[in-house]
């Protein structure tokens, strides 16, 4: 037994090989704010995941999220070769090879024992010390207004909270079934914590509709006491915590105008382009000739919403895409509502619920670091409840144990 299996507690038999493509996985996941370094663990997992596939340790599995994935890149690739301005080479194939993480990740954990269960702990440990991170700049370098956010090793706020939110809602949803639990405990301390230090409204609204709908969901009555614990919430809060979530009423702060008149310019752009958008990555040179003349930037990245955005930019095949792809998900997560692995359909429908709603006001599907994450949240989810759930109940069981090399 290698200290690697030992560690994460995969099979004795495992292959070297298939271990090379586990732990470049879980580098991945443990270095998710780091995008070139999540990126380049990716490439290796591919290139190992295919000399595993050749030499018979594992094999590939379909599910049905990949369908509106593979449409969504196709529909990108054609607005891409449309657009008459194309920024990604190769018509945005650089979309298909994000998108293989979700079928590669759920591979992984159908096919090697031990790996979901691996990735789960590397995952929450990620969380954790990216939160510290962010704490300690908020409390030891003074990071505390909205000049000088807290980052954590992320580049930019919204990235940070953007992978911070799911992995809150994990810990979240894991504290409510084992509550003596000292390490989840800590962790749902801590990612909350650091979530809300971010001074980001958007994943503030994305983190309390995800709570609330798990209320509704497990315990309706509880709802009675939601609001007086806001209000309670609200009182006790800082003064500059208060100050930026009021903020979030008013239409003439600058941010929320941006926000407003980024809608409308986006929608302009719909109408004349409805069927591919303007190409992928085209709508930061198209804006300044929709915006309105008090809008308070000239140039944006990008429409700062989900529908909005890949409407605009790929087109409403790809928003179709995006749209099936959210709801074919939560589907499986409402087939293992009932089933022994509830816990995991939880966090599935909390995750999906904060990352869109905060999606409404950020494009944080089109942010990789959070892509990269929710995909591997999707795909764990799924790898968790499928044999639980009545879709698969009856079918044969997935091999989880590593086959034997076949060949050199």
């Amino acid at each position: 037994m290698s200290a690697f299996t030992r560690r994460f507690r995969l099979p004795d038999d495992t292959p070297r090989l298939v271990q090379w493509l586990v732990g470049w996985y879980l580098v991945h996941l443990l270095c998710a704010p780091f995008i070139a370094t999540s990126e380049g663990a990716v490439a290796f997992s591919l290139f190992f995941s295919i000399l595993a596939i050749r030499r018979g340790h594992l094999r590939p599995s379909w599910h049905i999220l990949y369908f509106p994935l593979g449409l969504y890149a196709l529909a990108s690739t054609l607005s891409a070769i449309a657009a008459p301005r194309s920024i990604h080479v190769g018509a945005d194939m650089i979309t298909w090879l994000k998108f293989l993480l979700f079928p590669l990740a759920l591979m992984i954990f159908r096919e090697i024992r031990g790996a979901k269960e691996a990735a789960l702990g590397v995952m929450l440990f990620f969380g954790i010390g990216t939160s510290i991170w962010g704490l300690w700049q908020y409390f030891g370098l003074g990071q505390r207004d909205l000049e000088h956010r807290i980052t954590g090793p992320a580049v930019h706020v919204m990235t940070f909270s953007g992978l911070i939110l799911p992995v809150a809602l994990v810990f979240a949803v894991l504290w409510l079934y084992d509550k003596r639990n000292l390490w989840l405990s800590f962790g749902l301390g801590v990612t909350s914590l650091a979530l809300l230090l971010t001074f980001t409204r958007s994943v503030w609204i994305g983190w309390l509709a995800a709570i609330t709908l798990l209320i509704v969901l497990r315990r309706p009555k509880l709802l009675a006491w939601l609001a007086p614990a806001f209000v309670w919430f609200l009182i006790l809060m800082p003064m500059p915590l208060f100050t930026r979530l009021m903020s979030t009423f008013d239409t003439r702060q600058s941010s929320n105008l941006d926000r407003i008149r980024m809608a409308e310019a986006g929608v302009e752009i719909i109408r004349d382009y409805p069927l591919l958008g303007v190409g992928p990555a085209n709508i930061k040179e198209v804006y300044p000739l929709y915006r309105r003349p008090d809008a308070p930037r000239f140039r944006i990245p990008h429409l700062h919403n989900n529908v909005i955005q890949i409407w605009a930019e790929r087109g409403v095949v790809a928003l179709a895409a995006y749209l099936i792809f959210l709801a074919l998900f939560l589907r499986e997560c409402a087939r293992a509502w009932r089933g022994e692995q509830r816990k995991f359909a939880e966090i599935g429908v909390a995750v999906c619920t904060a990352l869109t709603i905060a999606g409404l006001f950020e494009f944080n599907f089109g942010d990789t670091e959070v892509l990269f994450l929710m995909l591997d949240v999707f795909a764990l989810v799924i790898a968790f409840t499928e044999k639980a759930s009545p879709a698969v109940v009856n079918e044969p069981a997935p091999a989880l144990v590593p086959r034997p090399a076949t060949g050199p």
